[in-house]
Parts: C-alpha cells; sequence; structure tokens
C-alpha cells in the first residue's frame, strides 16, 4: 500500500481556507477515479499553518496510472486547473512525500 502526503504551507492564517479548498478538490478528483482522502491540520507543533492531503493506492504502479488517466482527461484538467488557480494565493508551497506502509 502506498500512501501519498501533501503538505502544503498555509499562508498565515489561511488553513482553515486551504482545507475548504482541498475539500472542493476531493470532489474533483473522486470523480475522476481517486480514492478518499484524510485532511489534516497542525496542532502548533512545528511550523504552523500546514495542512496534510493524503491517500492511499495499492501501488505506485496504480497511482501513476490514476495521474496519467487523470492527465489526459480534458474534463478532469481543466478542473484542476480553475481549482488550483484560487489554491495558489492560500498557500507558500508544499511538499509531497510517497510512503510504503509496512503493517
Amino acid at each position: 500500500m502506498i500512501t501519498q502526503r501533501r503538505v502544503f504551507q498555509a499562508e498565515p492564517g489561511a488553513a482553515a481556507a486551504v482545507v475548504d479548498k482541498m475539500k472542493e478538490f476531493q470532489r474533483i478528483f473522486e470523480k475522476h477515479g481517486g480514492p478518499g482522502c484524510r485532511i489534516y491540520t497542525d496542532m502548533l507543533s512545528g511550523p504552523t499553518d500546514r495542512v496534510v492531503w493524503e491517500f492511499d493506492m495499492e501501488s505506485l504502479g496504480k497511482l501513476e496510472g490514476l495521474f496519467w488517466a487523470s492527465s489526459q482527461n480534458a474534463e478532469y484538467s481543466t478542473a484542476y486547473e480553475n481549482w488550483y488557480e484560487g489554491l495558489k494565493p492560500l498557500v507558500q508551497g508544499a511538499t509531497v512525500e510517497l510512503w510504503n506502509r509496512e503493517v
């Protein structure tokens, strides 16, 4: 099992708005074959104003297949681009982590 985690560094005070944007994206993602996700906010540990969006896939190959299929779908691409334009002013950046679940 592979977990993909994206850690967004929100602008100060914008974490709640980023959570709303991630919920909006989840609807787009699921409509185009993406799995359910989990959204986390930090509890004032380490850098603050962080939002984590993560989901699981059966394998790295299935994850790559999902991203490839999405990139070939014009409806998804348009929805993603429109959504991303609304996210950009809310975040300073993000990191992506891929984890292999052992247990």
